[in-house]
């Protein structure tokens, strides 16, 4: 019996996904042999932590984190925190030895996350990252048709995520609209899961061809003392934003595939939609998480009728982690975002069990933070050009 205690480090609204994975790990078939002990939530607003410690059944909660880092009854500690505390608080839970999965980005910049990659590649601890996308069946399945040829040669990708948390904007004026403290707008809030996922579905981005970063609501509110997430209090006061409402990539593919990314947090009455759509030259294939449960697949040379089409596939226990989160695993229940954050912590925990690397480790958040990097050179460096006069 492998016994791993758990402490998490940030209790907002990616530290309880995470709470919410670790309390519902043990559905995993395979787990047997692993005894998941819900220890600690850490976070400097104590009173915050006491009430999600209560919620996913924590034994302890905390506002000192260096003193549950010290703990040795901790053995693995998730991170979740704003993209500008990774910097301060990743080399402390790397420096203690123990495990380590940190929410995306491990860095606000490709610089950042490399040096943070480097100090997690030096430790003999798990170090993983959460790009909780990934785990969702129906994207992990559509993933799993491409690299096995189903779709032939790959040669266009198109992939999104448009989401509506900033489209009033009376929002409060948090660190996500930041450029210093977040390092990006959608760009990275959001881009990191899209461009994530069409490097897991198509390979990793080469070359960013063309980038154009927008800012449409170019002030905000600022926030009342203590408020918390997208709908926190505000005061009278605003202040600028400083990072992109909407981002338009162009880029190419290791296999030569082009591609397009679009992202919005503003994209209003779309609350939260990720997708990757990929052509080949034998078909083609389509996941949107708003209809998480299920993905389309087309396959030239397939009863070539008149009423030949894409299938709409649900998915069910013979496609990648649907056994191990769905309440009840029978095809075409669904499953949705919080299982995803279940399969993760799920594969984290298998890892810590096994003695083996995670397949979304820092490297894989460098490869993100690349492509995330050279949009934000592509669009510094892009100049207008001048409109012709018409005749």
């Amino acid at each position: 019996m492998t016994t791993i205690r758990i402490g998490i480090i940030g209790a907002g609204m990616a530290g309880q996904a995470h709470a919410f994975g670790y309390r519902n790990a043990m559905m995993a078939r395979d787990f047997a042999d692993i005894d998941v002990q819900l220890h600690t939530i850490a976070d400097p607003n104590l009173g915050l932590a006491q009430s999600v410690a209560h919620r996913y059944g924590f034994a302890n909660a905390t506002g000192d984190i260096d003193t549950m880092l010290a703990d040795p009854k901790i053995d693995a500690v998730s991170v979740a925190l704003p993209n500008h505390l990774h910097a301060q608080i990743l080399p402390k839970v790397i420096a203690s030895g123990k495990h380590l999965f940190a929410e995306k980005p491990i860095g606000r910049t490709r610089e950042e996350a490399q040096w943070l990659a480097g100090l997690a590649e030096a430790s003999p601890a798990v170090t993983g990252v959460g790009f909780s996308f990934r785990r969702l069946p129906g994207l992990a399945a559509l993933a799993q048709a491409v690299h096995d040829g189903a779709l032939g040669t790959v040669h266009t990708v198109r992939a999104w995520y448009n989401a509506d948390y900033a489209a009033d904007p009376a929002g409060a004026l948090s660190w996500r609209y930041s450029q210093d403290l977040s390092g990006g707008g959608a760009l990275l809030d959001i881009g990191a899961h899209a461009i994530d996922a069409a490097q897991f579905v198509a390979g990793n981005v080469s070359r960013v061809l063309n980038s154009t970063l927008r800012t449409v609501i170019s002030e905000r509110p600022l926030p009342a003392a203590g408020a918390i997430g997208h709908g926190g209090a505000t005061t009278a006061e605003r202040g600028p934003v400083t990072n992109d409402d909407v981002a338009l990539l162009t880029v190419e593919f290791d296999g030569g595939a082009v591609g397009q990314i679009s992202l919005s947090r503003i994209a209003s009455g779309t609350p939260n939609s990720l997708g990757v759509e990929v052509f080949g030259s034998n078909g083609h294939a389509l996941f949107d998480s708003i209809s998480a449960g299920e993905f389309h697949l087309f396959q030239n040379g397939v009863a070539a009728t008149a009423y030949n089409g894409p299938r709409r596939i649900f998915t069910g226990p013979e496609h990648p982690y649907f056994g191990d989160v769905a309440a009840m695993p029978g095809a075409g229940v669904g499953t949705g975002y919080a299982e995803a954050f279940v399969a993760e912590i799920q594969e984290f925990l298998r890892c810590v069990r096994d003695h083996r690397p995670m397949d979304t480790d820092f490297a894989t958040a460098v490869r993100m933070m690349d492509v995330v990097g050279a949009a934000l050179d592509a669009a510094q460096n892009q100049t207008a050009q001048p409109q012709t006069a018409s005749a």
